[in-house]
């Protein structure tokens, strides 16, 4: 009896001793949540939670029970990269159900329309404030000085919203993460003569595979070595595009789409990106 406790007691603290390992050799766990025809990507780095776009509709809350623990209901970064429907409806009634601390959007603000009314009214009432990000704006995790997230653009200028989407990277050591929203390949020549460093392992592919965006140039600059695409089943706008898809196979970049394989699940132990 002693020995089968005793084999017991090995295999419990081996599994233990194995869990801690992989928990902490995984800095980062990134989500490119399953929410249909729109964006949600669910950063989760030193015990934060970021989520950048929150797609068309409560389909969002389902998504974050799906990849979340039932008892962490808080979000530490709640961004939006721009205010279009399918991009932040599912962030109204989030606020019903998450603890969110800080929110982030670009200066550019729609004209008063009926979600944007309702997304004001949720933020009154629970007493929340946006905070207007900058560009070269930079947030630390404070575990090391290579691991923090910098906004790249965020623009107001543009009469087309996709072309103020807020551009993210996050660089965890040595792997980047590159968030483009629906930037389209006239905002990514603009980007592209500010020289800046876009070069990321991680590239989640802008305006859900559109024709006109992720044009050639752009991913000769970032290099991606994977690529997701959020788009949803069969939707009407026939994304991601072949043209789209024929430039990301020319970039020898590993494709991985919402509409075929569901939420993907993306994690680095700070060196290199490994898909789940």
């Amino acid at each position: 009896m002693k020995k089968i406790f005793n084999f017991c007691l090995g295999l419990v603290i081996l599994s233990l001793v194995t869990l801690w390992q992989l928990q902490k050799s995984a800095l980062a766990e990134v989500y490119f949540l399953d929410i249909g025809q729109g964006d949600a990507v669910l950063i989760r780095v030193a015990g934060q939670n970021i989520l950048v776009d929150g797609g068309p509709d409560n389909l969002l809350m389902y998504r974050l029970g799906e990849v979340l623990p039932w008892w962490d209901k808080k979000i530490d970064y709640l961004m939006i990269s721009h205010f279009h429907a399918d991009h932040y409806m599912g962030f109204i009634e989030l606020l019903n159900r998450y603890e969110v601390k800080n929110i982030l959007v670009s200066a550019h603000q729609p004209e008063e329309d009926f979600l944007f009314n309702t997304w004001q009214q949720a933020l009154e009432q629970h007493h929340l404030q946006p905070q207007i990000v900058s560009p070269g704006e930079r947030f630390d995790f404070d575990i090391g000085e290579n691991i923090f997230w910098k906004i790249m653009s965020a623009d107001s200028e543009h009469k087309d919203f996709n072309d103020n989407s807020i551009v993210v990277k996050f660089s965890i050591g040595e792997a980047d993460l590159l968030l483009t929203g629906d930037l389209t390949s006239l905002k990514e020549e603009l980007m592209l003569k500010e020289n800046l460093d876009l070069e990321a392992e991680l590239l989640k592919v802008g305006h859900h595979g559109s024709r006109y965006s992720s044009s050639l140039e752009f991913l000769q600059k970032v290099k991606p070595q994977i690529c997701v695409i959020q788009s949803g089943l069969d939707n009407s706008f026939g994304h991601p595009h072949p043209e789209t898809l024929q430039r990301l196979e020319a970039s020898k970049c590993q494709i991985l789409r919402n509409d075929s394989l569901g939420t993907i699940k993306i994690v680095t132990d700070g060196d290199f990106w490994q898909v789940e």
